[in-house]
């Protein structure tokens, strides 16, 4: 077995899954894209760095309409937008430029519910909350769609930590539990 292979066991028996990272690759001072609750590809990183939550497929039978141009920026593939993890969970992406700026961009996509106020949640970054009481299928009918299968982009500036780490926590809000797609760390344009 690889040392890496080996780090990443030994990081999840001393109780650190949150750091542990299937195959060993770490995250980069060029930032980092996790495919939520999948196996990774087209340069995303396997589901990695979480602790919580539960991982999940698209199992409505539809691609949707992902990369919805109102609703996101940065389109995606469609494997990162079919997997996602659901209920509270955390994420503490490691091995950042500490003190380093960086666009976190965060990707919703609801393929269970259908209608606007069936799953509402927070998300925190570094402790302060960024999003209050977000709803991706209210937020994808307020840009002009139906709201059904639509993806949902929020990019959020921030700054790693003195350890070099990102900090997202997905909270429970008034509605169901939270969902994520894809996380994705850039560093800001030139």
């Amino acid at each position: 077995m690889a040392l890496a292979g080996l780090l990443a066991i030994a990081a999840v028996a001393a109780g650190r899954a949150d750091v542990a990272h299937a195959d060993g690759v770490p995250a980069s001072a060029d930032g980092v894209q996790i495919d939520v609750g999948g196996s990774g590809g087209g340069g995303f990183l396997a589901d990695s760095y979480f602790q919580n939550g539960v991982a999940d497929t698209n199992r409505s039978g539809s691609a949707g309409l992902p990369n919805f141009p109102r609703t996101v920026s940065h389109p995606i593939a469609q494997e990162q937008w079919n997997t996602f993890r659901f209920l509270e969970s955390s994420y503490a992406i490691p091995d950042l430029t500490p003190g380093a700026s960086y666009q976190l961009r965060l990707y919703f996509l609801d393929w269970y519910w259908s209608k606007a106020g069936q799953r509402i949640f927070d998300v925190a970054v570094n402790g302060a909350v960024v999003l209050k009481n977000f709803d991706a299928i209210q937020a994808a009918a307020q840009a002009g769609g139906d709201g059904r299968f639509i993806g949902v982009e929020r990019d959020i500036d921030v700054t790693a930590d003195a350890t070099g780490t990102v900090h997202v926590d997905f909270v429970r809000g008034s509605a169901d539990q939270p969902l994520v797609n894809a996380i994705v760390l850039a560093p800001p344009a030139p």
